[in-house]
């Protein structure tokens, strides 16, 4: 899991750890939206039939991180 002691990049306050999930293909970071939609990017989540990655949630301002793997 992540670490929760880290400062909100937006706020400053502190995050919550939690899981961001999916379904497959997975949840992807692209620069920009394009006709492949879903495909192609960085994927940001494992798992086979569910998908997760470990994530940090701001409960002030709503920011969520996923630290790198």
């Amino acid at each position: 899991m992540a670490d929760s002691a880290l400062p909100c990049p937006v706020c400053a306050n502190v995050m919550e750890s939690g899981v961001v999930v999916g379904r497959p293909p997975g949840v992807k970071f692209k620069k920009q939206m394009d006709v492949l939609g879903d495909l192609g990017g960085v994927l940001l989540t494992s798992g086979f039939v569910y998908h997760s990655a470990s994530a940090l949630r701001c409960g002030d301002c709503g920011t969520v991180v996923i630290p790198g793997r």
